[in-house]
């Protein structure tokens, strides 16, 4: 399979991978035979780019960073609570902490493979779905630092309620912290480390954030952690862009320009090496000026990955970017 830019999208591509909503519906099945009708319709719903069936890359299976009930599941279980809190009613803390669970228990299995997070084109409900892939990717993180299993599903339930106290849009108002704060740390079922990411989890590490200006370790672990996963997917999808969607390795050169001063540099290295900079499936220019598709992964060196090059004849062959350092990944091409 590839990953083809929708404007390069012809009648007659097929789908490799089904194409949904980021709250799991699904707009297109895989094997569904592309029409322009459809091509349009992708185009209308702001949707980027798709996984189409290529014979030269028959072998190439895209990762994802949870599975798709998984997934369901914990937009259910926030969907649900967010509904309550909207209604002043009395949130059930232990479903939210079964959530938590059921992500780390995905990611404990998978994290060798490393968190390929592409942008969601279609936002069901903006605040839930963020703060389902920021659990993700917290989990992710967290999954390589010494955490026992007890620690690590607080450090995701903390993931998960992190935006409880927001407005289900874009925006975020300073006091969504002190709203998330105040309903989660009644709860006896939720831990105070968990619930303290509500209040935290906009503090800068050089101490310019809020509520409080706390700086450096004086920012609990946990919301230095989810810190770094909030910033990553909302740069990902958009919020230092006009809103448009970007790649992953571009989304990592914002977070890397902020290190130091918005985040922990630490956990910034941490998640350096869990992160999947290129896709497997998308296309990239070489430093040399080959084109080839990212067929595989060294994990830990993200910016380095294994590449079939190939020209309008015929493929060249598979280029280990890790065994070749003086070749690099110069652009990602979406054709």
């Amino acid at each position: 399979m590839r990953l083809v830019g929708v404007n390069s999208l012809k009648p007659g591509d097929e789908l490799a991978r089904p194409v949904f909503t980021a709250s799991g519906k699904i707009v297109l099945n895989s094997g569904v035979v592309l029409r322009e009708s459809y091509i349009e319709k992708f185009k209308q719903l702001g949707i980027n780019r798709v996984y189409i069936d290529d014979v030269r890359f028959e072998d190439v299976k895209a990762a994802q960073p949870i599975d798709l009930t998984t997934r369901n599941d914990v937009v259910r279980v926030l969907k649900n609570a967010y509904t309550k809190i909207q209604n002043s009613e009395e949130i059930d803390e232990f479903t939210i902490k079964d959530a938590a669970k059921k992500i780390v228990d995905y990611v404990r299995e998978y994290r060798d493979k490393g968190i390929s997070m592409l942008s969601m084109d279609v936002v069901d409900e903006y605040v839930i779905e963020h703060s389902v892939n920021v659990a993700i990717i917290t989990a992710y993180i967290g999954s390589r630092l010494s955490y026992t299993f007890n620690q690590l599903c607080d450090l995701v339930a903390g993931a998960l309620i992190h935006d409880l106290g927001r407005e289900n849009c874009a925006e975020e108002k300073p006091e969504h912290v002190e709203i998330g704060f105040e309903i989660m740390r009644k709860l006896r079922g939720m831990s105070l480390t968990s619930s303290k990411v509500c209040y935290e989890h906009h503090e800068n590490f050089d101490g310019t954030g809020y509520p409080r200006k706390l700086k450096g370790t004086g920012i609990s672990d946990y919301a230095r952690i989810v810190r770094v996963a909030d910033y990553y997917d909302n740069v990902l999808h958009g919020s230092q862009n006009k809103g448009v969607s970007i790649m992953p390795h571009q989304a990592f050169e914002v977070i890397l320009a902020v290190s130091g001063s918005i985040l922990d540099p630490d956990v910034v290295q941490v998640f350096r090496d869990t992160i999947v900079f290129y896709p497997d499936g998308c296309t990239v220019k070489l430093s040399n000026g080959l084109c080839g598709v990212v067929i595989r992964q060294n994990m830990g060196s993200p910016q380095r990955p294994v590449v079939r090059a190939y020209n309008d004849d015929d493929i060249i062959g598979d280029i280990n970017l890790l065994e070749d350092l003086t070749l690099f990944v110069q652009d990602i091409i979406l054709t």
